[in-house]
């Protein structure tokens, strides 16, 4: 899936920043407005995503943020919010 989103900064501003970019990766994947995912949204339960999604979107997340998203990532994070924050520990990790 291409994604109109630019390519992230090697290092986003804020938690926010990449909230917002996570926010709307999700929305374009399911064909969604952005402004109607929350992070509290469940990937699974809120969005309707499956097995397949879930593995396109790290897809997605590993290019958009220059990142490596381990099996582990794809299947604990459950919220819309906990992808953000393992997006932002794994941007950590690759910046050391």
């Amino acid at each position: 899936m291409h994604t109109d989103l630019e390519r992230s900064e090697k290092t986003p501003s804020s938690r926010e920043h990449v909230l917002e970019q996570v926010r709307q990766l999700v929305a374009e994947q399911i064909a969604l407005p952005p402004g109607v995912v929350r992070e509290e949204h469940d990937l699974v339960a809120d969005l309707g995503y499956d097995s397949l999604d879930v593995v396109e979107l790290a897809m997605e997340l590993e290019e958009h943020f220059e990142i490596t998203v381990p099996d582990t990532m794809s299947e604990q994070a459950r919220t819309v919010g906990q992808v953000a924050d393992g997006v932002m520990q794994l941007i950590v990790v690759r910046e050391r």
